[in-house]
């Protein structure tokens, strides 16, 4: 019986590291189009036409010029109209959020669940420095940030709440349910809004102030209703939006003044990030005590994961790969939308990504779990268009 599972299970994880290789392919297609630059065409002459020219001041590589559709040069009609690389990064953003969350959370079944959770942190931010390092060292693939070291250390803190962030949600979606911890990520804006008020002195209007109460009380309403309910997992989602709300706030600091244009873009600033998030995860594994089970881990990963399980290494390393990947990503949908699409957008990824993880690992969804996670995520939709819904008033001098 054992075999016949085992030769079942191989097929399914062959034709899932298929379509992430393709996907994988793809997302970095998208990001390394992204930033080289490419000389301009030129007629037979010397002379440079005008819709070369134009492509060649917008910075945009072969790869990207066939998908850009718009300015001179590019094909008319009904395609046109269409940001095909904006609709591409929302594909990838999507899709790359939705494989780090089933490929982490197999790798976490495969490898004992939280026991490992810092290493496995660790290992999925590894990943994304060798893949930044790559593309800084690699000829035409992305120019490095000319920083200074005083600057370096300046992102110190960006690196640190990355960090606590990042093993927080591993530890998470490693305790408990996906959707579940999903719902909790939903409340970020509740913990920016306190965070940024107490500790920044950041204004908060009323309008955002009162759509946190569905945002709360969905949470509660999906809490209560909860089958794989834990307080570890509640706890460390918690603690990740705290760290997440720390992260922006620090990074606005950051990002101040010249470091922006010396840095080279969100792109190099957040491989920055992760390389000091790499640095400052290693501290946590000796304090949660997982280096004492060092052996055990890595007796797991020689064998692809416990008994009775498989694939351990492979989903350990893709989670890595694609959680880089999607955050990337999300960086340059950043760059060509406002930050309320961007927060709708969000907004709708998430739902996206707690019904598609529940359905992937069968995991509950109650009537009062759904009314709840709906509840919290409208709130959230609404805490990020609120400002534009009810303007505030401005103040007469």
């Amino acid at each position: 019986q054992s075999c016949a599972a085992t030769a079942t299970a191989r097929p399914q994880v062959q034709v899932s590291s298929r379509m992430s290789m393709r996907f994988v392919a793809l997302a970095l297609l998208a990001t390394t189009a992204h930033g080289a630059s490419a000389p301009a065409l030129r007629l037979r002459g010397g002379t440079t036409t005008k819709s070369s020219a134009v492509v060649a001041e917008s910075g945009l590589t072969p790869a990207s010029r066939c998908l850009s559709t718009r300015g001179g040069g590019v094909p008319s009609g009904v395609m046109s109209k269409v940001d095909v690389p904006l609709l591409s990064y929302f594909a990838f953003w999507y899709l790359g959020n939705y494989y780090y969350n089933i490929f982490n959370k197999t790798a976490a079944k495969a490898g004992g669940g939280s026991e490992y959770a810092m290493i496995m942190a660790w290992i999925q931010m590894a990943v994304g420095a060798v893949y930044a390092l790559a593309l800084w060292i690699l000829p035409e693939a992305r120019k490095a940030p000319a920083i200074t070291f005083t600057q370096v250390m300046k992102l110190a803190p960006v690196g640190f709440f990355t960090a606590a962030a990042h093993a927080g949600a591993v530890f998470s979606l490693s305790a408990g349910a996906v959707s579940f911890a999903q719902v909790i990520k939903a409340a970020e804006p509740a913990f920016a809004a306190a965070i940024g008020y107490a500790v920044y002195g950041s204004s908060v209007s009323r309008a955002k102030l009162l759509m946190l109460v569905p945002v709360i009380g969905g949470i509660c309403i999906a809490s209560a209703s909860e089958l794989d309910f834990t307080w570890a997992c509640l706890a460390a989602a918690g603690g990740a939006n705290v760290a997440a709300a720390f992260r922006g706030q620090e990074n606005k600091k950051a990002m101040a003044g010249d470091m922006k244009a010396a840095i080279g873009g969100g792109a190099n600033a957040y491989a920055i990030g992760t390389l000091w998030s790499t640095l400052l995860l290693i501290p946590t594994v000796f304090i949660t005590g997982e280096w004492q089970k060092m052996d055990a881990f890595l007796k797991v990963w020689e064998d692809d994961g416990l008994p009775g399980h498989t694939g351990f290494r492979f989903n350990l390393i893709m989670s890595g790969l694609t959680f880089y990947l999607y955050n990337e990503v999300s960086t340059l949908a950043l760059g060509k939308i406002s930050g309320v699409t961007h927060s709708v957008a969000n907004t709708a990824k998430r739902a996206i990504i707690i019904v598609g993880c529940a359905i992937a690992f069968g995991e509950s969804m109650s009537p009062s779990k759904m009314a709840g996670c709906s509840i919290a995520i409208g709130g959230t939709f609404l805490y990020a268009v609120a400002d534009d819904i009810l303007p505030q008033k401005k103040k007469s001098a």
